[in-house]
């Protein structure tokens, strides 16, 4: 009896210690099934929290795709440096110094100052007037970027124009007479631009600055007796508007821009009427530029 006895307290200690077993065994799944869904919802791995976040699945709020960042071209950026984060690297101030190219188109004219009626043989021109021709630039630009809202820039260019010079005589063998002046230019403009805060990927811009000219194709020593020679120096002011769009590897800025020369540039040849009439000649030049720069 006592075996028997013996026998049911081993078997029902063993059934209490199986149950018990088995609900601190579910517990346990049930606490590992629930830190598992939390730490899938918060795709956390062990490694990451030790590190303190998740590395692996972490993107930065403002990284996109070339491709995302051209789709929504205009969407904005916002003010602070790291709202436009990944967009474009001038608007971090993060390169400061930059370069790029100029390609422009011009059309270019004389200030034509006549002297005045004195009796002698001058009074044979009535007028001297000056048109426009074409003429197109090509320049290498460099930008310092030294403020937020200031740069400064040197823009080497080769520019080609025509212009034209324009007798009216009372002569009656030859009542008109033109005359068409070619130059081809190395330019050394020195400009200072100031930009307005981003509008949404763009900003205004305006430029003023001051402009050296030597003109390669210059007359003014030549020994023949040429209607109209210029100096081959001048000297211009510049002033402009334009816009700054911003693309994700560069800029584009479309810009206008007159360049009004302060120098006299007129050579006369002494005894040819066409030259002595003129007693001043300045030069003056308006251009559109597109300017690509990154």
């Amino acid at each position: 009896m006592r075996f028997l006895h013996v026998r049911k307290i081993i078997l029902i200690t063993i059934l209490l210690a199986t149950c018990s077993g088995a609900a601190m065994a579910q517990d346990a799944a049930a606490i590992t099934a629930a830190s598992c869904m939390l730490v899938r919802q918060a795709k956390v791995s062990a490694v990451d929290l030790y590190f303190g976040g998740d590395h692996k699945g972490y993107k930065p709020p403002h990284h996109v795709d070339p491709w995302e960042k051209i789709m929504n071209f205009y969407k904005p950026n916002g003010d602070e440096a790291g709202d436009r984060e990944g967009f474009n690297i001038h608007e971090l101030g993060r390169k400061q110094i930059y370069f790029g190219i100029a390609l422009g188109v011009n059309a270019a004219n004389y200030r034509v100052v006549r002297k005045p009626f004195t009796g002698t043989g001058t009074d044979t021109i009535r007028t001297v007037t000056s048109g426009i021709g074409p003429g197109f630039n090509l320049g290498i630009i460099a930008n310092w970027q030294f403020h937020k809202y200031f740069d400064l820039r040197l823009i080497p260019t080769l520019s080609f124009a025509d212009r034209t010079v324009k007798y009216t005589t009372v002569l009656r063998q030859s009542p008109d007479t033109s005359l068409t002046v070619s130059s081809i230019y190395l330019d050394f403009p020195l400009q200072l631009r100031f930009k307005s805060d981003p509008i949404k990927n763009t900003r205004i811009f305006v430029i003023a600055g001051i402009r050296y000219d030597y003109d390669l194709a210059s007359n003014s020593t030549a020994r023949t007796n040429s209607i109209l020679k210029v100096d081959k120096n001048d000297l211009a002011a510049e002033y402009g508007i334009g816009l700054m769009i911003y693309f994700p590897y560069f800029i584009m800025s479309p810009e206008f821009k007159v360049s009004q020369g302060v120098l006299n540039i007129n050579s006369p040849t002494q005894n040819f009427i066409y030259s002595t009439v003129i007693q001043k000649l300045y030069s003056r030049t308006y251009t559109f530029t597109i300017n690509l720069e990154g």
